[in-house]
């Protein structure tokens, strides 16, 4: 009979799984470039909600829909981050290099959550109907934001593609961003952050920020290998041919 293995040890050889939340910055609605962005987060240790996220934040307006402001992360491996920094056509949200990198359980325990993934592909709405009829009746009778579902509504995300009945053709396939979320502005220490993110060019600039505990810094754009080496401070250019 063979020997019971911790499931924790299992879970650390998946390489599809990361220990890691990232959360990547992007050029503020106030013109502020995403460098700057990066630069006050750390500076005021918190990154602002901004977005509403959710398939209530299309009814709402006003503190309704401050409500639905999420801080956005992502679960994906770091080597794929690059895939998160790419330009795609259709996507909402284009996100720079720059970023941090936070512990995925000790983001959970300032309640970062999986966002849930629900298809709209027609045919596929048996989710989505009821959550939409939810959303709409609650909407017509009291303040949403004292609601239970104004809890629940930030960490549904539709997902599907096809044609609506007026015709209208969508495609919403981000489902492979693995994204988490928390709802409303999200505050940390220093010491929480693991690394940093953002172009080679930059990291020394961001290594000696004014104020800033030094936080080690790796491009998204690295291969594996080349970001493990520079988290554990290896100085000596890598190559293959070393």
């Amino acid at each position: 009979m063979a020997n019971s293995v911790d499931i924790r040890e299992i879970l650390a050889r998946r390489s599809d799984l990361s220990t890691f939340l990232v959360h990547f910055t992007r050029k503020g609605d106030d013109g502020q470039s995403a460098r700057r962005n990066l630069k006050s987060i750390l500076q005021q240790q918190t990154i602002e909600a901004r977005t509403a996220f959710g398939p209530a934040a299309k009814l709402l307006s006003g503190k309704d829909l401050r409500s639905q402001r999420c801080v956005s992360f992502s679960e994906t491996p770091l080597e794929h981050l690059h895939c998160l920094t790419q330009k795609i056509p259709d996507r909402r949200i284009s996100l720079s290099c720059y970023g941090l990198a936070f512990a995925k359980m000790a983001a959970r325990t300032k309640g970062v959550n999986p966002v849930w993934y629900v298809d709209i592909t027609p045919g596929h709405e048996w989710l989505m109907n009821p959550i939409n009829g939810l959303i709409e009746q609650a909407h017509r009778k009291v303040k949403f934001r004292d609601t239970r579902l104004a809890k629940i509504c930030p960490f549904i995300q539709p997902m599907g593609s096809g044609t609506r009945v007026d015709g209208y053709g969508y495609r919403n396939e981000f489902w492979w961003e693995r994204e988490w979320r928390h709802n409303g502005d999200f505050h940390f220490f220093l010491s929480e952050v693991v690394f940093g993110l953002c172009p080679e060019d930059r990291i020394e600039e961001f290594e000696t920020v004014k104020n800033v505990r030094r936080i080690r810094f790796v491009d998204p754009n690295w291969s594996l290998e080349k970001i493990i080496a520079r988290l554990a401070g290896c100085k000596t250019v890598l190559t293959p041919f070393d």
